[in-house]
């Protein structure tokens, strides 16, 4: 044990060669040598690296100062007797600096010193040892802090949120005392401190004072409660003054400044209209793309129930008010006037009108037909698409023709979205026209098919992916592939996959397709695809990757012969392979790679053995 700890400690020691360049970095290395140095020597405690780098605090770089302190805050453990040495340094910064160090340090044999430095006749290192005491947990500390009370204002200060820090039951009534009585500023600082006190009858003994002094005394208090954001602590003082503490936030929000989310969360806490018109300024402020504008609509969408009644209102406020509200409506699942949607669609940007459509299904009262009427016809793609999808979720049958001619002519993104609706509208008219496109149609048109594909049922979708594959276009049937997979119960599918695996050129779409789905009925010929070196590369690595996805054990020794292919994207995809199927005989067989020139090769190797030899993962096949 004794030479295990030895060891240790050696291991951290620097030769005094290398210490001097490291000393030498930090007084003239650039920023980022300086951030190694700092780095390595807070790694490396010991006594000689803290009396190297402690001269170092009279240097007038502010750079290497900091450094400096950054350094000794990591080791200055292994030799106090030198930080507290620098308390009794004539310069006043070093001995600020040394409390500082020593407050960081937290080690209880210095807290006599550290109180002897309130006694300072330097007011700035006298604060610096109030701001240090509070670190420590010790009733000596809290005496000396008690003691600091009846200092100069700025060690007050000090010694009010040090006290706060300790959280120690008998700084409670000082605090208090100072809360009532103290000047205004030292009075805030006692008031700040005492509520973050964990005992609950204190921040409820500090809301009861407050009740009771005039509004004007108690602004800035509250304004103290509203920063902070605690929403426990407000909760108290609501109980107690009601009404009169919603005039307070109210106050606070009004005086033209950001509002932060944590006093924007306290308005939800009155059901009040002026509140709803802060969080809706708040809004409007914000860019919709911004993380907070999402907090801040779930927000005003609680409070639907106070601004519903003053929608029109809202909705004449620009385009920034009518984007609010249509989100919040849709949140809060409330229900607008169709007539007044239509007013504000077509006053609105198109940015806008995008959000009322899209919302058009959850917060539209009435039918949705003239509004979306009006949608169907707008300029704007995107609102045409959305109103497409909104016709079916309303099941507006009346718009049964625009869908249609949507469906035929418009962008793709329109074209899509209006066949999807028109199967839920008319299943039968939809099928027409995607026969249409898939037997006299263009290119565009079978793209448009094929996304719509999924909302049709096999027997549907046959004859149409029949079709396409019957057309011998390559481009087709790679995107007709991706519905077969869907399919592939029905024995008449697997015949359409049986036929493009006998092909010439194999679709890699489809080898894709039996690697995800792991079709091992399709083994054996997967196995000639892969074995065959005059296919294509990618058909016989995506065959490769599809067989080594059904972790056949009997395929290892077709992996081992893939080591030795020509080509080094087969090496790679067979050493994968290997690490699938988790036999530890396949360690002989990889090893030699892990010696390869080629640097993708090499690590795959290197990976593939981690993994054979993890005692948790290996097993050997008998």
């Amino acid at each position: 044990m004794r030479d295990a700890v030895h060891r240790k400690n050696t291991s951290h020691r620097i030769n005094k060669r290398k210490l001097a360049d490291l000393v030498q970095t930090l007084r003239n290395g650039d920023e980022f040598e300086r951030e190694k140095a700092i780095e390595y020597l807070g790694s490396h405690p010991s006594k000689a690296v803290v009396e190297c780098v402690v001269p170092l605090l009279k240097e007038t770089n502010t750079a290497i100062r900091m450094a400096v302190l950054e350094i000794i805050k990591a080791t200055g453990h292994t030799h106090t007797g030198a930080v507290v040495g620098l308390l009794e340094d004539e310069n006043e910064d070093i001995r600020v600096y040394a409390c500082e160090l020593l407050g960081s340090m937290k080690m209880v044999d210095t807290l006599p010193d550290l109180i002897r430095c309130l006694a300072e006749e330097n007011q700035n290192v006298r604060n610096a040892a109030a701001v240090a005491l509070g670190e420590f947990e010790d009733e000596r500390a809290v005496t000396a802090l008690l003691n600091a009370l009846h200092d100069d204002q700025w060690i007050v200060f000090s010694a009010i949120y040090s006290l706060g820090k300790t959280r120690h039951r008998s700084a409670i009534e000082p605090l208090f005392d100072l809360f009532r009585n103290g000047e205004e500023e030292i009075s805030m600082a006692a008031c700040e401190v005492l509520l973050d006190f964990e005992d609950p009858s204190v921040p409820d003994s500090v809301c009861e004072i407050l009740k009771k002094w005039a509004k004007k005394k108690r602004d800035r208090y509250i304004e103290i409660i509203v920063q902070k954001g605690n929403e426990d602590i407000f909760r108290r003082l609501k109980e107690k003054m009601g009404q009169d503490l919603f005039e307070h936030l109210l106050s606070y929000a009004e005086q033209g400044r950001k509002k932060s989310l944590s006093v924007l969360r306290l308005m939800i806490h009155f059901k009040d209209i002026r509140a709803c018109d802060v969080l809706l300024d708040s809004l409007k402020a914000l860019d919709q793309d911004e993380e907070e504008y999402g907090d801040v609509l779930g927000l005003f969408a609680s409070l639907s129930d106070v601004w519903k009644d003053n929608i029109q209102e809202y909705m004449g406020k620009g385009d920034e008010s009518v984007l609010a509200i249509v989100k919040s409506s849709a949140l809060a699942k409330v229900k607008i006037d169709e007539g007044l949607l239509v007013k504000v669609f077509l006053d609105s940007s198109e940015g806008v009108k995008r959000e009322i459509i899209k919302a058009v299904p959850v917060i539209t009262q009435g039918d949705g037909y003239v509004l979306l009427k009006e949608a169907v016809r707008d300029k704007d793609g995107h609102v045409r698409s959305h109103a497409a999808a909104a016709i079916g979720k309303m099941d507006v049958k009346k718009l049964k023709d625009d869908v249609i001619e949507m469906a035929k002519a418009d962008f793709t993104d329109v074209r899509i979205s209006a066949l999807r609706t028109l199967v839920s509208l008319d299943r039968n008219e939809a099928l027409r026209l995607l026969r249409e496109f898939v037997y006299n149609g263009t290119n565009e048109d079978r793209k448009v098919y094929l996304a719509v594909a999924g909302r049709l049922g096999g027997e549907e979708n046959l004859p149409l992916v029949q079709r396409l594959f019957a057309d011998n276009d390559e481009d087709a049937q790679r995107m007709a592939v991706s519905i077969l997979g869907g399919f592939l119960e029905d024995e008449r599918y697997i015949d359409i996959f049986k036929t493009l695996l006998t092909n010439d050129s194999v679709p890699h779409e489809v080898l894709k397709v039996i690697k995800e789905r792991k079709l091992t009925q399709f083994k054996d010929r997967l196995v000639d695809i892969f074995s065959d070196t005059t296919k294509g590369l990618w058909t016989r690595y995506y065959a490769l990757l599809a067989l080594g996805a059904f972790e056949d054990v009997s395929l290892f020794q077709l992996f081992v012969r893939g080591l030795g292919d020509d080509n080094n994207v087969i090496k790679i995809g067979s050493l994968k392979a290997l690490s699938d199927l988790n036999d530890a005989r396949a360690v002989i067989h990889v090893r030699p790679f892990v010696e390869s020139h080629d640097e993708d090769i090499r690590s795959t190797a290197e990976l593939v053995i981690r993994s054979l030899e993890d005692p948790q993962r290996g097993k050997i096949t008998p």
